[in-house]
């Protein structure tokens, strides 16, 4: 399948969008856990912290961008791409476990955005 430019573009800013939402989780988490007692409020003063926003902020960008371009019904459900890459990260990252049920319920998600996707 051979993509026009502008369909590239699009595709590439959703992919980017969700890659970006799925660092600043990550970051989000990592601030959590260098920081286990801290309130909801001085997790303000955290460097962890600043960077999810920051990244959050950047992925918002990118997200405004498609939402100009594109139908919101077709690709708000590619977000999920989020999902495999989460789950992937606390694996290496957390050392959390996975088990292969809540991979497979990932890897379902995933089959439905490629359904849509062809859409």
């Amino acid at each position: 399948m051979v993509l026009s430019n502008n369909r590239r573009a699009l595709v590439s800013a959703v992919i980017i969008s969700a890659l970006l939402n799925a660092i600043g989780q990550v970051l989000f988490k990592t601030a959590r856990a260098v920081h286990p007692n801290a309130t909801l409020l001085a997790m303000f003063g955290y460097l962890e912290t600043w960077a999810g926003l920051t990244v959050h902020g950047v992925s918002a960008i990118f997200w405004l961008w498609v939402l100009a371009r594109a139908q919101l019904s077709l690709v708000y459900p590619i977000l999920a791409l989020t999902f495999p890459i989460v789950v992937g990260a606390s694996a290496i990252l957390f050392s959390e476990s996975i088990l292969p049920l809540r991979w497979m319920g990932v890897g379902m998600v995933m089959f439905g955005v490629s359904l849509l996707a062809r859409t």
